[in-house]
């Protein structure tokens, strides 16, 4: 019995916190906040290489030990790989180096993937030229006359002093 009173008791006070017979309040759902706005893409910025522009004084290109290969080596993947109706892959040399369908775009494409790792890159008719002082420039072959791929340490041509760039 004695629970019985607590409870009643219990159910009297809540009555009376809620207002008691006070007609209910309504509840309203919040205003949901309004939305952000979309975040905008950052614009895309050309590459611009931030030494200063050489000329082409037909300088002494002696053939030495590549120093940016590396560089040149991992554009030419990543274009492959982001870019594969460039290459017919059931046509190869060996050793990974297709058949080129689109020469241009992919010697573009290429100098494009040496700019995002923040190398200076220049496409020229046969070869790229690249470049991260402006004491000298590497010359790169990355197409072989059979319109096919050519990568790895091999692609290196020359080294130019100073920079042809």
């Amino acid at each position: 019995m004695k629970a019985r009173r607590v409870l009643l008791f219990l159910a009297v006070l809540a009555a009376a916190a809620c207002g008691g017979s006070e007609a209910p309040v309504p509840i309203t759902a919040p205003t949901p906040p309004p939305p952000s706005p979309e975040p905008s893409a950052a614009p895309v910025t050309a590459f611009s290489c931030p030494l200063p522009a050489l000329p082409d004084l037909h300088n002494t290109c002696p053939k030495l030990t590549p120093q940016l290969w590396q560089v040149v080596e991992n554009a030419i993947q990543k274009t492959i790989q982001e870019h594969p109706e460039l290459f017919d892959f059931n046509e190869e040399l060996g050793g990974g180096s297709w058949k080129v369908l689109d020469r241009e775009k992919y010697i573009n494409t290429t100098v494009e993937n040496i700019h995002a790792q923040g190398v200076c890159s220049r496409a020229e008719i046969e070869e790229i030229q690249v470049k991260t002082t402006n004491e000298y420039n590497e010359q790169y072959n990355i197409w072989v006359s059979s319109g096919h791929v050519r990568h790895g340490p091999g692609s290196y041509i020359t080294t130019c002093f100073p920079a042809q760039f």
